[in-house]
């Protein structure tokens, strides 16, 4: 009984993850964040308020993905409705009005890029894959196809690229 009650009065102080990511639209800001945090930044290209729910199919972020950016992520928003989101997107070489970069935790490589549209599934594997703060960086994946099978994340020591983030 005792250690019931001890539970739930902890349970009611623990501190807990927000399912919904903190967008930020200053590169400048997330690039010291994501090194501060040492988190990796995804960094979203779309157009309009929420452009970053574009990705999906259904026009909103899957819960899973919501977690895994907020919990894991320093997350910037790109909108290209502007001149200076469009000016930074072609910084990001992206020539579609949406798609994804995902750096490692220096902010300085690039890790994964897409652009376009991904499958929910798709993007819940790669926000996983790239979410380990110690990666290493050995090359960038890039515009991968959809995928039609999934295995687990791996925690594979490395990855490179040359692109910078």
């Amino acid at each position: 009984m005792m250690y019931s009650v001890l539970l739930i009065a902890l349970w009611g102080i623990a501190p807990s993850v927000s399912e919904k990511p903190a967008w930020i639209m200053d590169y400048g800001q997330a690039k010291k964040l994501s090194r501060l945090e040492r988190k990796p930044m995804a960094v979203f290209i779309g157009s309009g308020v929420s452009g970053w729910n574009d990705l999906s199919r259904q026009g909103r972020l899957e819960p899973d993905a919501g977690r895994l950016l907020a919990k894991s992520y320093v997350c910037l928003y790109v909108d290209m409705s502007d001149e200076e989101g469009r000016r930074l997107a072609g910084a990001f070489e992206m020539s579609q009005p949406r798609g994804i970069v995902i750096s490692d935790s220096t902010g300085k490589l690039q890790a994964f890029r897409r652009e376009g549209n991904l499958r929910d599934e798709d993007l819940v594997y790669y926000l996983e894959r790239f979410s380990n703060a110690d990666l290493i960086v050995l090359h960038t994946e890039t515009n991968p196809p959809e995928r039609s099978s999934f295995t687990p994340a791996t925690s594979s020591p490395g990855f490179s690229t040359t692109r910078g983030c």
